[in-house]
C-alpha cells in the first residue's frame, strides 16, 4: 500500500523531492531494495566469475639481447670523398631500431612459418578463409603476446612471449630471435653487395667502351702518346729554335770572316822577294807572316798583333831609309795564299751555315705544323681522356667496395658480434592468469552497479524511508509511525467512528503522515 495523508493535506510527489538524504537515508533505501540489490549483484558476479573460469592459463618464456655498436651502423660512402666517412649513430638509436626490426611483420612472419600455424594457433589454422587472412590474423596474434622492452640509455632488449603451451612459447620465442639474426643480415647487409658487383660491372664495360674510343683516336690521328709527343714536340721545337739561332749566328761570323779576308787578300801584293840577304828583310816577311797567322786567331787589336805590327813597323822604317845590298828572289806572296785558303774556308762554312739554317728552318716550321695539328685535337683527347680516367678511377671503386661489401655480409652471415644472446629462452614453469584479476573487478563492478539499482529505485519512490527524512521533507514532527502491516484491514477502519481522542490529529492533519515502510 502506497503512503497516505489527510485529504485536505498538501500533495506529497515522491522522495525525489527531498533535499541532502542521509548515510542512514540511503542505508534504508538500499535495506528496503535488498531484493533488487542482491539480485542485480548476483547476476553480474556470476557471469564476470564465469567469464574469469573460461580464461586459459598462460606461460610467458623470456630472453635478452645485448647491442652493441656494429660495423654495419658506420657510415661508408659509396662514391666520392670520406669528408663524412666513419660518422656512426648513438647506441640508443642503434636499440631502437633493432628493436623495429625484431616486431616488424617480416620477422614475425618468418617465426610463424618457422613454427608453424597449426602447432601456433591451431584455432586460427581451422578458420575458414585464405591463407593470407589467416597469417594476418596470426601476425596480429603473435604481435598481441610479444613484448619488446628495453630501459633508457641501455644496450639492452628483453623479450617475452605468451602462450598456453610453456614449450612452443619458449619454441617460438627462440625462432623469433633465430629469424631476426638472419633477417638482419639480409637488411644490413644482403643487397648492398650485388647492387656494387652489377654497378661495378655496368662500370667496367663504360671504361671499356671509354678506352676502345681513346685508342681509336690515337690510331687515327698516328700518335702513340699523346702527351709524350706534344712534349717531344714542344722540346724539338725549342731545340730547333736555339740551333737556328745558332745557325744565323754562325752564318753572320763566317761572312763576317769572309768578307774580311777578302779585302786582305786583295790589299796583299801576288808576289814577294822570297829570299834576301838583308835581315831585317826577312825578319819583315817573319813578322808579316807571324802577324797573319795571329789574325787567324786573335782579333787586330790583340796584345799579341799589336806586338807583331810594333816590330813591322821598325822595320819598315828600318827599310825605308834605304835597301841594304842584298840578294833578292821574287814569288807567290804565301799570305796571300793563306789568306786565300782561310776566304775559302770562311765561304764554305757560311754556305754550309745558310743551308743549315734553311734546313732547321723548314723543320721549325714542320714542329710547329704537328704542334698546332695536336693543340686542335687536345681538348677531344682531353675529354676522352678524362672520361676514360674517371670511369676508371669508379670501376676500382666500385669493384672494391663490392668486394668489402661481399667479405662483410660472409662476415657477418658468420659472426653477430655486435648482437649477443644473453640467455635462450627455456620453457616457463609458472603460468599467469587473469582470473583473479577479473573476478576482483566483477566483484566491484556488480557491488557498484547494484549499490546504484537500489538508490535509483529507493528515490524513485513516492514515500519515506525513515521518519526523519519525513521531517526534513515536511518540515513539521513526526507524531506517529504506521507499519506497513496496519494497512492490512483499511476497510474496517473506515467504517469505525473515530474516537474522541482523534480530533485533534484529524486537525492537525498537515502535520500527521504515514510512513510505509517503517517500523514503529
Amino acid at each position: 500500500m502506497g503512503s497516505s495523508e489527510a485529504k485536505t493535506g498538501p500533495a506529497f510527489s515522491g522522495w525525489s523531492n527531498t533535499t541532502r538524504p542521509s548515510f542512514a537515508d540511503a542505508i534504508a533505501m538500499l535495506w528496503a531494495e535488498r531484493a533488487w540489490v542482491i539480485g542485480v549483484g548476483a547476476m553480474i558476479c556470476a557471469i564476470g566469475l564465469a567469464v574469469a573460469l573460461l580464461l586459459p592459463r598462460t606461460y610467458t618464456a623470456r630472453t635478452e639481447l645485448l647491442v652493441r655498436l656494429g660495423q654495419e651502423y658506420v657510415y661508408q660512402p659509396t662514391i666520392g670523398g670520406a669528408g663524412a666517412q666513419g660518422a656512426a649513430p648513438e647506441i640508443q638509436s642503434v636499440v631502437n631500431a633493432e628493436m623495429r626490426m625484431i616486431g616488424s611483420g617480416a620477422v614475425v612472419r618468418r617465426t610463424i612459418g618457422a613454427v608453424g600455424l597449426a602447432t601456433l594457433y591451431p584455432s586460427i589454422a581451422a578458420s575458414p578463409g585464405g591463407a593470407a587472412r589467416k597469417l594476418a590474423d596470426a601476425e596480429r596474434a603473435f604481435a598481441e603476446h610479444l613484448t619488446i622492452e628495453t630501459a633508457p640509455q641501455t644496450p639492452a632488449i628483453g623479450l617475452s612471449f605468451a602462450h598456453e603451451n610453456p614449450e612452443i612459447a619458449a619454441r617460438a620465442l627462440n625462432a623469433l630471435v633465430d629469424q631476426y639474426l638472419a633477417y638482419r643480415r639480409t637488411v644490413l647487409a644482403g643487397g648492398e653487395g650485388a647492387a656494387l658487383a652489377a654497378q661495378s660491372t655496368e662500370v667496367n664495360t663504360r671504361a671499356a667502351a671509354a678506352s676502345v674510343s681513346l685508342a681509336a683516336f690515337l690510331s687515327e690521328h698516328e700518335i702513340g702518346d699523346f702527351d709524350a709527343e706534344l712534349n717531344a714536340l714542344a722540346a724539338r721545337s725549342a731545340d730547333t729554335e736555339t740551333q737556328l739561332f745558332d745557325a744565323a749566328a754562325r752564318r753572320g761570323e763566317a761572312e763576317a770572316r769572309a768578307a774580311s779576308l777578302r779585302a786582305r787578300f786583295t790589299a796583299e801584293p801576288e808576289e814577294i822577294s822570297l829570299y834576301s840577304e838583308s835581315d831585317a828583310r826577312r825578319e819583315l816577311v817573319q813578322a808579316q807572316v807571324e802577324r797573319e797567322q795571329l789574325l787567324s786567331r786573335y782579333q787586330d787589336d790583340a796584345p799579341p798583333v799589336r806586338e807583331v805590327d810594333r816590330r813591322i813597323a821598325q822595320l819598315t822604317n828600318f827599310l825605308a831609309g834605304g835597301d841594304p845590298a842584298s840578294v833578292t828572289r821574287r814569288g807567290a806572296n804565301p799570305v796571300r795564299q793563306d789568306l786565300a785558303s782561310q776566304m775559302y774556308a770562311a765561304d764554305a762554312e757560311a754556305r754550309a751555315q745558310r743551308g743549315r739554317e734553311t734546313a732547321l728552318t723548314r723543320q721549325r716550321n714542320e714542329l710547329r705544323e704537328r704542334l698546332s695539328a695536336l693543340r686542335v685535337i687536345e681538348p677531344e683527347f682531353r675529354q676522352l681522356l678524362r672520361e676514360r680516367t674517371i670511369l676508371e678511377t669508379n670501376a676500382q671503386s666500385f669493384a672494391t667496395r663490392a668486394e668489402e661489401a661481399r667479405s662483410f655480409s660472409e662476415l657477418l652471415g658468420r659472426s653477430t658480434d655486435n648482437i649477443s644472446l644473453v640467455e635462450r629462452a627455456a620453457v616457463p614453469t609458472q603460468a599467469k592468469s587473469l582470473r583473479l584479476a577479473i573476478a576482483l573487478i566483477t566483484l566491484l563492478i556488480a557491488g557498484v552497479v547494484a549499490i546504484a539499482v537500489g538508490l535509483v529505485r529507493g528515490l524513485l519512490r513516492r514515500g519515506f524511508p525513515t521518519p526523519q527524512a519525513a521531517s526534513r521533507a515536511l518540515e513539521a514532527p513526526v507524531l506517529a509511525v504506521v507499519p506497513r502491516a496496519a494497512h492490512a484491514a483499511p476497510q474496517m477502519a473506515k467504517q469505525s467512528p473515530p474516537p474522541a481522542n482523534d480530533v485533534a490529529p484529524r486537525q492537525l492533519k498537515t502535520k500527521l503522515k504515514l510512513v510505509e515502510g517503517a517500523k514503529p
